[in-house]
């Protein structure tokens, strides 16, 4: 490597891009469809093709068989390499190459199958070569190898060299001929061609389930594609097909139309394809010129309406061909794109040479150039279906079943096209047609050329004329002439309001409207006592809106002031509230305190005794008649010997000054039970209060009031400790040595101090109710004195706010203000 690089190492080719080069074909038709430009290009040159399907050794094979030019060792080579391409010689030649890239063979058989071989037999060589994904992936190679074994001719004498015999070993390993004699005996098959190709494709490709991707069994006679019904993404306006085209499914129906001119004869599985002159196939046939600048002569364009037996055929549109050989079929475009049936069953042939190709020839590069022609052929077919249906040279056009305008037949020997004349019917016409059989005498022979086609003239103008297209024409000429007049007359007239309105202007200037100068006058003056008015206005509410700010700040100092006074109120009704409860004190209902409290439970540990005029000692115990037997047990262990003895029979002044005698007679301590009367002064004044909370909080009884009856209190007091002191005075007395007495808390028999104070508190509760009741009453009628005053008021003033009926200060204070505000008023417009 480094002798023929001079050390720079070669680039490679890995195995995948095999592979990966395949892709560029979506459909398997369009891999085949390269296969059979490599028969028909100007280098190979064949004028038969034969495409069949045999099975090899187990294999199942697509074969192609040519009787072209063949290939020697060097050009096998090339063919199984990529990019080389040595078909430009022939560009200036009548028969136009269609492939260019050096790209077709190795991207169709790959797509098809895993390997192929190939035999071929030129001049004075023939040769096999092998292009193998299972060979390359089996022994691991690194970048692409072709093996090639070469024999001589007509020795048949095999070509030896260093590496012949590895390459001879490779094909029968990884190919369907495992013998040496089996590739002889294919090799040696060509003979009778003289020079050909024939391709073996094998390792076909299969489906996602496991079938192989082509069908071979339904029609033995054809290969089809088993296609779904899909979105036809020409138009993107109509809607899914209920049928798919034939030449999508059918490999027989494809190469029918597959070029312009047929110029070679192919043999689908032992049958002859019926080719198709599709330019020559139509009725109602019309030429159409394109002539853009940048074209150097114009394009004919052939229109006319399919002859398709089927009616709800897809079979029209578009049919683009470049260097005669089929590119895009039945595009859809002017009328057909839109979702009705304007443009059905339009056919429309063109051969489009100046655009070009994508790399795997069912498309052209979208550029300029496509894009205009796209846009003029959509309008020319347009114009096409209108003169048909709309204009003058209306025709009646069936759905299906149209006969072609010419019948023409193609001769098996020269492959020469013929057009038979009138009266010869296409069903009569034999599968196999020679020359001469044409009845036309001066086209019988195969020596004879051709007829002219149209084409083969100048071209200058369409063939028929568009009266609907110039009808139409002739309309937007009169639409824009209308429009150019009422564009006219509308200047007119504007041209004359402007002269009216000069003249005006100078019937102003020169004094001709003195009335309309008098009436502007009136109108100035009015505007000046308008704004005289107006400011007058503005002065007389800037002094209405300092009113307000001052009423405003005198409301705010009268709230202050109302608020220091509910203070002091606050203030004295406490201080009233501690007079009430020292009263209260006074009149007996402040606590025992607990001092005195102990010093009366121990008194009560003690016992006392008296003695009585007749000499006799009473001892007086405390009453445990309620006491269980351990309390009555613990205070039989706690009494205390006598310690005091009382002789009754001394008076109160000599009585003896003895703690216990002298507590025994403490009649302040014997009062009614506190309890119940706390309870039931608790519960009045609760419901008196509650009653006149709302009203009159702060009305209570007067200060003098109360100490008068206090005073009442006291004297009624110190009278019931007297009858108390004599009552227990005859009481204790008893001949009994041990009587017990009740305890100190339970009322005496008599129950003359309980019964006066119970009256003295009843007198007191009903003075509080009979205050309470006089100011509840004068509350309800101040009430009623202010709603009163308030439905006077709103309908003496009813549109001004007066807020609460209660509030009747600040009512009488809203009254004055709006007395003030009118009078403000009418003061101000009197000025």
């Amino acid at each position: 490597m480094a002798n023929l690089t001079g050390g720079i190492p070669l680039s490679k080719v890995s195995p995948n891009f095999l592979h990966a080069n395949s892709t560029s074909h979506t459909w398997p038709f369009s891999a085949i469809a390269e296969l059979i430009d490599n028969a028909y290009d100007p280098d190979v040159n064949a004028s038969e093709l034969w495409i069949d399907k045999v099975e090899i050794g187990g294999f199942q094979c697509i074969t192609f068989a040519d009787n072209g030019n063949g290939l020697d060792e060097d050009k096998l080579l090339k063919m199984l390499s990529f990019g080389f391409c040595e078909k430009d010689v022939y560009e200036k030649s009548n028969h136009k190459p269609i492939g260019h890239y050096g790209n077709g063979f190795k991207s169709g058989s790959m797509r098809l199958g895993q390997d192929a071989i190939v035999f071929t037999r030129h001049v004075h060589t023939t040769s096999i070569g092998m292009l193998s994904q299972t060979y390359l992936s089996k022994t691991g190679c690194e970048t692409v190898m072709v093996p090639i074994i070469t024999w001589e001719l007509p020795s048949n004498k095999k070509i030896h060299s260093g590496s012949s015999q590895n390459n001879l070993a490779a094909i029968l390993k990884y190919s369907p001929f495992t013998t040496e004699s089996s590739l002889l005996t294919e090799l040696f098959s060509l003979e009778r061609l003289k020079t050909g190709t024939k391709s073996f494709i094998f390792n076909l490709k299969r489906s996602k389930s496991g079938s192989p991707e082509l069908d071979f069994e339904s029609d033995p006679l054809d290969i089809r594609n088993p296609e779904t019904l899909a979105m036809d993404m020409t138009t993107v306006y109509r809607p899914m097909q209920e049928t798919i085209p034939e030449f999508k499914t059918s490999l027989r129906e494809y190469c029918s139309i597959l070029f312009l001119k047929p110029r070679m004869k192919i043999v689908l599985r032992g049958q002859k394809v019926k080719t198709k002159l599709i330019s020559k196939s139509l009725s109602h046939t019309e030429i159409d010129v394109y002539k853009p600048g940048w074209l150097g002569r114009p394009l004919k364009i052939v229109f006319g309406f399919t002859c398709s037996k089927d009616a709800r055929s897809e079979n029209y549109g578009l049919m683009m061909y470049h260097r005669n050989r089929l590119i895009k079929a039945y595009e859809k475009v002017g009328y057909q794109r839109q979702r009705n049936n304007l443009g059905e069953g339009v056919v429309g042939v063109v051969q489009v040479d100046f655009l070009q190709p994508i790399h795997n020839k069912q498309d052209f590069n979208k550029d300029e150039k496509y894009n205009s022609f796209m846009t003029n052929i959509s309008q020319k077919l347009n114009d096409y279906w209108n003169e048909k249906k709309c204009g003058g040279s209306r025709v009646q056009v069936a759905p299906a079943g149209n006969l072609p305008d010419w019948l023409w037949a193609q001769c098996e020997n020269c492959l020469k096209w013929r057009r038979l004349p009138d009266g010869v019917r296409q069903t009569g016409l034999p599968d196999r047609w020679f020359c001469h059989m044409n009845p036309d005498a001066s086209h019988n022979r195969c020596d004879v050329e051709e007829e002219p086609e149209d084409e083969d003239e100048a071209l200058n103008r369409p063939t028929y004329e568009k009266t609907y297209k110039k009808q139409q024409e002739e309309k937007r000429k009169m639409c824009k002439m209308e429009e150019h007049q009422r564009r006219i007359q509308k200047e007119r007239e504007l041209r004359d309001r402007e002269v009216a309105i000069q003249r005006t202007l100078q019937r102003i200037n020169q004094g001709e409207v003195s009335s309309s100068k008098n009436q502007m006058r009136k109108d100035v003056v009015n505007l000046e006592k308008a704004l005289i008015e107006s400011k007058k206005r503005e002065a007389l509410q800037k002094r209405l809106i300092l009113q307000l700010q001052e009423q405003k700040k005198h409301q705010e100092q009268q709230k202050g002031e109302l608020l220091k006074a509910a203070e002091n109120l606050r203030v004295v009704n406490m201080q009233n509230n501690t007079l009430l409860e020292k009263a209260e004190n006074l009149a007996g209902n402040s606590p025992v305190s607990s001092t005195s409290g102990n010093n009366r439970n121990q008194n009560q540990n003690q016992n006392m005794c008296f003695k009585t005029e007749d000499g006799e000692v009473i001892s007086i115990v405390e009453n445990d008649d309620d006491a269980s037997p351990q309390q009555k047990n613990r205070n039989a262990g706690k009494r205390k010997p006598v310690t005091d003895l009382i002789d009754l029979t001394m008076e109160e002044d000599d009585m003896p000054s003895s703690p216990t005698a002298s507590k025994l007679f403490r009649t302040e301590d014997i009062k009614p039970d506190k309890d119940e009367l706390d309870e039931q002064l608790q519960n009045s004044e609760g419901m008196e209060t509650d009653a006149v909370k709302d009203k009159s909080k702060d009305v209570k009884p007067s200060l003098e009031e109360l100490d008068s009856e206090i005073d009442v209190l006291r004297k009624a007091n110190s009278e019931s400790k007297k009858q108390r002191k004599n009552a227990a005075s005859g009481n204790l007395y008893s001949k009994s040595k041990e009587k017990q007495i009740a305890p100190r808390k339970e009322k005496d028999k008599d129950g003359l101090c309980e019964s006066e104070t119970k009256q003295r508190y009843e007198e007191l509760k009903k003075m509080y109710s009979t205050k309470c009741t006089e100011v509840t009453q004068a509350m309800e009628e101040l009430k009623a004195l202010q709603d009163n005053v308030h439905r006077l008021l709103r309908i003496i003033v009813p549109d001004v706010e007066l807020g609460d009926a209660q509030d009747i200060r600040y009512i009488v204070e809203e009254m004055i203000r709006v007395n003030s505000d009118e009078s403000l008023l009418n003061g101000a417009s009197a000025t």
